[in-house]
């Protein structure tokens, strides 16, 4: 009892120390040591340091983006009793790429970690080559991953197929977007239909398959296999980093995602405000046709002042060519100018492109620069005249996008842009071919249902509405559920097909807002957000006696919120300025004072 009352009057002190946390107790007359804590971290393996710089960028990039505390690690890193590696790595990644050829006791190593509860992904091809670059008739992971993979094709070392999903439910499990998949299930683009993805030649062994491709005989892309230790080992039949550096960002994300929060119940810190689902809804307004429907769009609530969405405008007189004057014309007192002043009542307004709409379009790549920059500020220029509020988002005409134009958003003040590229994923800083082109900018991917994304493509399709309204609402119901945000675009349209649609979104939506589910944000909101987010630093660390986190943010922690995963036990939360909620077997808790510093503790309970 002497003991127990000198804990309590006495002091907390937290020592780090080779990752992990010791903390100590320190009373009258006594030093003793009451729990030690393991900092959490997922492990990037790296086994080949020539070829690691693109392709692990990519992979810190999206875990950073998600907010999970990764580090990088080498296979001596491994050389750690199996239960303590699971306590600091709970998860292992290895990328592809860059574990080709494995020294000779990784496999064992990995093996002792699994069967101690840990979990790994292994992506596309490590195991694969001998050390001397041979390539193995077995990958040496192939009886812990359940599959052999790399096995030779008839037309080189891979080749191209399918990403499919045996149902729509499954897909939606590792995080695939309502809208992305084709009519047989198979991963899909705006405009493109299925979409080819490299896959090598797999065959299953005890593994279970999740995903799989049927070009050209059946292949395996996704497995898992379970072990009663709780571990797991997953294989992802893609390159991943590669898609991500061609503007295919959810193929990253989704895997990682779904592997590090279904599989290995890491922490996070929540990429959302206050860890809510945020949808943003984008309007282009491209001519003075989109003048008309905006009066019955507002008769019919969908625009409404609790719903605050994006809409940009081509606030030029013209549209297809100088002096045609079908342009939505903003300058204009009797034309574009009052319907600007109402509209910013519903959100922010935004750049559409640069003065002209079509014209701009075609001849963006044509002019020269000083031209482009001239239409773009004419364009930002106009529309922050009549609102008295800087532009700060932008949308491209016709989806022309050329990455110089970023150059000139940045230097103006732009925080967002929507973009056709990274299709049905989260904000983010995009990489085409291999280079990060959004600079300091949030890049807003589209969500497509299909090969189309506006209403009025889905109307020239023939999409039944039920299908549409089915559509939209399994949209926000994996918005919420997730807790991410997506970026859906149309045009003002009055046609009564437009009008239902968008009034079923907008009251689904503005009662999801009101019940806490969902935050209906402009996208400049939404990147204001997530400037402030990503400075954030955070560690999480896990004992006995449950987690210990720490928060550190010079811009503030307000609204920044971690995810914990505490299964089925009882605990208290120890911390300032907290509001926190559980769902399922997950915690979520969220700073809710705009302090630089917070320490928050769970304190599982018998």
């Amino acid at each position: 009892m002497a003991r127990t009352k000198s804990l309590k009057i006495g002091f907390l002190i937290t020592i780090f120390t080779g990752g992990i946390l010791l903390l100590v107790a320190y009373g009258p007359g006594w030093l003793q040591p009451v729990r030690v804590y393991h900092q959490v971290l997922v492990g990037l393996l790296v086994a080949d340091d020539e070829n690691s710089s693109d392709i692990l960028a990519a992979y810190q990039a999206v875990l950073k983006e998600e907010g999970f505390p990764a580090a990088r690690i080498n296979p001596d890193d491994l050389n750690l009793s199996p239960g303590e590696l699971v306590a600091r790595y709970p998860a292992l990644i290895l990328p592809e790429g860059l574990n080709q050829a494995l020294p000779p006791e990784v496999p064992r190593l990995l093996s002792d970690y699994v069967l101690a509860g840990g979990n790994v992904l292994l992506v596309y091809d490590p195991g694969i080559r001998a050390a001397g670059g041979g390539r193995l008739a077995e990958t040496v992971l192939a009886r812990l991953a359940g599959v052999n993979y790399g096995l030779p094709d008839p037309g080189g070392e891979s080749y191209s197929g399918y990403w499919q999903f045996s149902s729509l439910r499954e897909a939606l499990a590792w995080g695939i977007t309502p809208g992305k998949l084709s009519r047989g299930n198979a991963v899909s683009s705006y405009g493109y239909g299925r979409l080819n993805y490299r896959h090598v030649r797999a065959r299953l062994l005890d593994a279970r398959a999740i995903a799989f491709d049927t070009r050209g005989g059946w292949n395996p892309v996704i497995t898992d296999k379970l072990y009663p230790s709780g571990g797991a080992v997953v294989y992802v039949n893609l390159p991943l980093a590669f898609y991500k550096q061609m503007s295919d960002d959810l193929a990253m994300r989704s895997v990682l995602r779904t592997f590090l929060i279904k599989y290995a119940r890491l922490p996070r810190l929540v990429n959302t405000p206050g860890g809510k689902g945020g949808l943003v809804l984008n309007f282009h307004l491209d001519s003075n046709a989109h003048i008309l429907p905006l009066r019955a769009m507002i008769q019919r609530g969908i625009f409404r002042p609790d719903l605050q969405y994006s809409i940009h405008i081509t606030a030029g007189p013209d549209t297809y060519r100088p002096g045609d004057g079908l342009g939505f014309d903003a300058p204009s007192p009797v034309k574009g100018r009052p319907w600007v002043e109402v509209l910013q009542k519903y959100g922010a307004i935004g750049s559409h492109g640069g003065w002209i709409h079509n014209y701009f379009a075609a001849n963006l790549e044509k002019f020269p620069r000083q031209e482009v920059w001239r239409y773009l500020a004419l364009n930002c220029d106009t529309l922050a005249a009549i609102t008295g509020k800087p532009v700060r988002e932008y949308s491209a005409p016709v989806g022309n996008h050329p990455p110089f134009v970023n150059e000139w958003l940045q230097q103006h003040g732009i925080l967002a842009y929507y973009s056709p590229g990274d299709t049905g994923s989260a904000p983010t800083r995009s990489i085409f071919q291999g280079r990060q082109v959004s600079g300091s900018l949030w890049s807003f991917p589209i969500t497509p249902y299909g090969q189309y994304a506006a209403l009025e493509e889905l109307i020239a399709a023939g999409v039944p509405l039920a299908e549409v309204e089915g559509w939209l609402d399994n949209l926000l119901d994996f918005i919420e559920e997730e807790r991410v945000i997506r970026l859906i675009y149309t045009h003002a349209n009055r046609k009564e097909y437009a009008l239902e649609a968008l009034s079923h979104l907008a009251g689904r939506a503005a009662r999801d807002q009101d019940e806490g589910r969902l935050l209906v944000w402009p996208m400049s909101r939404f990147a204001t957000f997530l400037n402030r987010y990503e400075q954030t630093e955070a560690t999480f660390s896990h004992g006995p006696a449950g987690w210990q986190v720490r928060l550190a943010n010079r811009a503030g922690l307000e609204d920044i919120t971690v995810a914990l995963y505490v299964g089925a036990r009882r605990y208290r939360v120890l911390g300032r300025n907290l509001s926190w909620r559980q769902e399922g077997e997950w915690l979520y808790l969220t700073t809710t004072a705009n302090m630089a510093e917070n320490q928050i503790y769970v304190r599982e309970q018998n």
